[in-house]
């Protein structure tokens, strides 16, 4: 596998009209199919073909396309998306393999260990950071969503522009974290979870019908996603489907209880669901609710409830497209009365009915006082964005030399489109500020009378990053926190106030070292182990 690999070093590799791609600061991603130059027919959409993968992260500040992989694999892969199969930008699927072509699991990037991963193009957001802040966003909730890192890719030789490699949804310690649903399982406890359910195109769908209709009058339908279709047992299926029943009849009663006077809450947590609104109606999502939609649930004995999610599919979003009015920062999205809101087949009626429910809006209200403290607070987005589009850095403008798409509308863009990569952020931030005073001032409910216990946002995982260092190191985590650089005697060598959660400390002029870093907030204190080169 290595020397088919190192092959492609023998090669030149150019953004777009002779200009070569040597280096990257973000971690450079290559993959070969065997074939000497690219093609889109070298990965079809399906089946997976076999292939190999090498990634170089050298965690010193500069990867170069000569330098050795820090980590190579054989791989299954296909390209995958509906409409966005039509680019010349492919978003890809992959599952790392063996020699002996077995399924195999690795850190990918210091991600959750796993098999399955994506290589998303995210070639309709010409910000390139619409995705991966929603799935922060989720993730600052509390609630779990796909990780990423940024990276540059190569393919046969040919220099793909930047994209993110996120994790695949699937049930998971590291990713949907349900138990895991035997064949087996068919009594007691064990039958009543793990599941995925999933909300998408109705094509060719495996699964089951709603007693109640969509939103098109024609019956809701539910896919299964976990377990397969092809191994879910007759007993899971009618125990899930029955579960199902049970809490939509509790949904759709005038009083939101079931014929046993219990709520609806009952049977699913109430913070996903009001979370999992907000998330699609602060993005005004065009794909929102009615596509790659999930909801899941564990055993009784673990909780029992459906929970929303996880996120997905959120490129159409922050007023990026027409579609079902997403340019419009006012209006509610649940409603689908806007133009072009298509796909009503598989527009579950759940969240109009939720809306007029007292319990969901005023914990509603109370998420959003919340979250808009936190993640959703203006300066708290102002900041991630600009501390992410300082990470990618001078891959941008390798990306659009290779796309040529700033300027144009590839997507059903509204007018007037901007002509370059800073005026695509400022519009990005102006809509985002008009959406956030428009939810402000229409946000139903009132939190002093929640009946549900509020949770507290989830403590972003620390990351420090590249470790070792050269020049730069990076902290993502934690907003409005103080970092301490100290040598292992305890010695302050380098302090610095943060108001973003993701930061850069400038270590290019301490000396070579092992040293602890402490990050600190008004709440608590992590120390990190950095190795300095």
């Amino acid at each position: 596998m290595k020397s088919l690999l190192l092959t492609l070093f023998s090669l030149s590799v150019f953004l777009s009209f002779g200009q070569p791609f040597t280096s990257s600061h973000l971690p450079i991603v290559v993959i070969n199919t065997g074939n000497s130059t690219y093609n889109d027919a070298n990965i079809p959409d399906e089946p997976k073909i076999t292939a190999t993968i090498g990634i170089i992260d050298n965690l010193t500040g500069t990867n170069n396309l000569t330098d050795p992989f820090t980590y190579t694999s054989s791989i299954g892969i296909e390209t995958r998306g509906n409409s966005t199969q039509g680019f010349d930008k492919k978003t890809y699927s992959w599952e790392l393999r063996t020699n002996a072509g077995q399924d195999t699991s690795h850190a990918i990037l210091g991600m959750g260990k796993e098999e399955d991963w994506i290589l998303h193009a995210m070639v309709i957001d010409k910000t390139l950071l619409r995705i991966p802040f929603t799935f922060y966003l989720a993730r600052r909730a509390g609630h779990y969503a796909s990780d990423w890192r940024f990276v540059e890719l190569v393919v046969d030789g040919d220099y793909r522009g930047v994209y993110i490699i996120c994790e695949r949804i699937k049930r998971d310690d590291d990713r949907v974290d349900i138990s895991k649903l035997k064949t087996t399982d068919l009594t007691g406890d064990q039958l009543t979870g793990g599941y995925i359910l999933r909300i998408d195109w109705l094509e060719d769908p495996t699964g089951f019908q709603s007693n109640y209709n969509a939103q098109s009058g024609d019956p809701m339908f539910f896919q299964w996603y976990y377990p397969k279709a092809d191994s879910i047992q007759p007993a899971q299926a009618a125990y899930i489907q029955s579960y199902m029943q049970t809490f939509e009849d509790a949904v759709f009663s005038p009083t939101f209880h079931d014929a046993t006077g219990t709520h609806w809450s009952h049977y699913a947590d109430l913070t996903s669901f009001v979370d999992f609104l907000l998330i699609n109606e602060i993005s005004k999502n065009s794909d929102g609710y009615k596509l790659s939609s999930y909801v899941h649930k564990d055993r009784e004995s673990k909780g029992g409830k459906f929970k929303a999610g996880p996120i997905w599919d959120f490129d159409q979003t922050y007023g990026h497209s027409e579609v079902c009015s997403d340019n419009d920062p006012t209006g509610w999205l649940y409603l689908q009365n806007q133009p072009q809101c298509e796909d009503l087949e598989s527009m579950p009626m759940w969240w109009q009915t939720m809306m007029t429910d007292p319990v969901f809006q005023n914990h509603l209200a109370c998420r959003w006082q919340t979250l808009r403290a936190g993640p959703l607070h203006q300066d708290s987005i102002y900041a991630w964005m600009d501390q992410n589009q300082a990470l990618l850095g001078t891959a941008i403008d390798r990306n659009f030399v290779k796309w040529n798409f700033l300027g144009q509308n590839i997507w059903i863009q509204p007018d007037p489109i901007p002509a370059d990569y800073a005026g695509e952020i400022s519009y990005m931030k102006n809509w985002i500020s008009q959406r956030l005073a428009w939810m402000d001032a229409n946000m139903p409910g009132d939190c002093s009378q929640d009946v549900a216990s509020t949770i507290s946002l989830e403590a972003p995982k620390i990351e420090v990053f590249p470790n070792p260092a050269s020049d730069q190191l990076f902290v993502r985590g934690y907003a409005n926190t103080q970092l301490e650089l100290r040598s292992m005697t305890g010695q302050i060598v380098k302090s610095m106030d943060c108001q973003s959660d993701l930061v850069e400390l400038n270590v290019s002029d301490v000396s070579a070292g092992v040293y602890h870093l402490v990050i600190r907030n008004a709440s608590s204190q992590v120390t990190k182990k950095v190795v300095i080169r």
